[in-house]
């Protein structure tokens, strides 16, 4: 016998060669800068804006970065941003202070709620992004001199920097500059717009609003920022607190008014946390008043305030926010809508008292048929 024998192994496929090949590079895209520091953006330009929030100026001005930027012959403007959420008295008194220093203009970029009557009669509940002053800022930095310079912003945190390069772009009809850095406002003018931060020397309450997450380990520390920034009548009017010994006395009045108590005694801890809710939702004001004006200081002038003037309010305190806002607004159409559907019910009462007058009538003409046909069977 004959045996046969198969190969019983499988054909082996022929293996390519590995071949390695080199990752392809990442194409380089241009990736715009939040911020800089700021000795960059004073190295480069000979104009700086120095952005300040008014609600705290002290804790946004450094007078080491002054007194250098003066020494180094650069040409400094301040830039008093958020006027619109201070009372014109402190903001007059901001603006003396910092007018006997350098240039000053007053700016608004925030976002406010329905500042028109009309808007508010008809309950349109968008909000408006305005920006005022601008304008007399740009006039001042086009006859400050014939040569051709660069204009840079710098100010602390979240004090509005963008805000105010993207107002001044507006101004001009401009946009920001995809591939560059720089933008040309006009012949002689160039604006940076990167702005520079400038670190803050000392820690208050714009701080807690930058570090919301970080207080919440330290609230007691919140409650020490705005005792420093809010006057007793605010904060009576904002928490409806009775009469207390402010300011020492206002954590206390807090932990009384909303029931904030640890094993008997007020916890201090949970009122800085209620105040950092406060901030977040945006419903508490708050300002520094100017305690070094000069008597007889310098006001804003009146063509910087054109376009903000319905925003500066005279008092002593805001005392409408925008949630308030929202549901006074409310309560009116709900008032308007009551109202149409009674006019509607009386319409309806008026259709039908006639429908009853007419049955009226008719009732009576049935009552004199009536009568005659008596009549007829008594004869």
């Amino acid at each position: 016998a004959v045996v046969s024998t198969q190969s019983t192994g499988k054909k082996q496929k022929k293996k390519n060669p590995m071949v390695v090949t080199k990752p392809k590079a990442p194409t380089p895209q241009a990736v715009a800068a939040k911020s800089v520091s700021a000795h960059v953006t004073i190295s480069q330009c000979d104009v700086l804006l120095w952005v300040i929030d008014i609600r705290n100026p002290a804790e946004c001005f450094c007078e080491n970065m002054f007194s250098e930027l003066t020494s180094a012959n650069k040409s400094v403007v301040f830039v008093l941003n958020k006027v619109d959420l201070v009372p014109k008295s402190v903001a007059n008194q901001w603006y003396s202070v910092y007018s006997s220093k350098a240039p000053t203009f007053v700016l608004k970029s925030t976002e406010i709620i329905l500042t028109e009557c009309e808007q508010i009669i008809s309950a349109l509940k968008a909000t408006l992004a305005r920006f005022g002053g601008a304008k007399p800022l740009l006039a001042h930095l086009k006859q400050m001199s014939s040569e051709e310079k660069k204009v840079g912003v710098i100010g602390g945190a979240q004090v509005g920097k963008s805000s105010v390069i993207s107002t001044i772009l507006k101004q001009c009809g401009r946009t920001k500059a995809k591939k560059s850095t720089e933008t040309k406002l006009s012949e002689n003018l160039r604006l940076v717009t990167v702005p520079g931060l400038i670190e803050r020397e000392c820690n208050g309450i714009l701080d807690v609003l930058n570090n919301m997450h970080q207080y919440m380990n330290y609230p007691t520390e919140v409650v020490t920022a705005l005792t420093q920034c809010i006057s007793k009548q605010d904060a009576m009017f904002h928490f409806t607190l009775p009469d207390y010994d402010h300011p020492k006395g206002l954590a206390d009045a807090l932990a009384v008014r909303y029931n904030l108590y640890f094993q008997k005694d007020p916890d201090h801890e949970a009122v800085g946390r209620l105040i950092l809710k406060q901030f977040r939702d945006k419903k508490l004001k708050f300002y520094v008043a100017c305690e070094e004006a000069p008597a007889g200081g310098a006001s804003i002038p009146e063509d910087q305030i054109q376009d903000v003037h319905r925003l500066l309010f005279d008092g002593d305190a805001l005392k409408l926010n925008s949630s308030e806002l929202n549901i006074v607004i409310t309560k009116k159409e709900k008032k308007r809508g009551n109202e149409m559907d009674i006019d509607e019910e009386d319409e309806e009462e008026m259709g039908s008292s006639d429908d009853e007058e007419d049955y009226e009538e008719e009732d009576e003409e049935e009552d004199e048929g009536s009568d005659f046909d008596e009549e007829e069977e008594m004869s």
